[in-house]
């Protein structure tokens, strides 16, 4: 049958892969979660600028607010 030194073995297998496989779940969720908040800082930043920025004038497309250029046609 099964010595008590392959059972030992074998539960030592299994703790090692369960730890490995909780250790991967803790970084993949650590790396979404760090992911989602730099997502939340930039939209903030974004709304901030959009705020400050005159009516008319953001480029939605380029993120940041577009001035005329100064002088105008002549």
């Amino acid at each position: 049958m099964f010595s008590s030194a392959h059972i030992i073995g074998a539960l030592a297998i299994l703790i090692t892969l369960s730890w490995i496989w909780d250790k991967a779940s803790d970084d993949a969720l650590n790396k979404i979660e760090r992911q989602n908040n730099e997502a939340g800082d930039a939209s903030d930043n974004d709304r901030f600028r959009f705020d400050l920025c005159p009516d008319g004038m953001w480029d939605f497309g380029a993120r940041k607010c577009t001035r005329s250029a100064s002088g105008g046609r002549d």
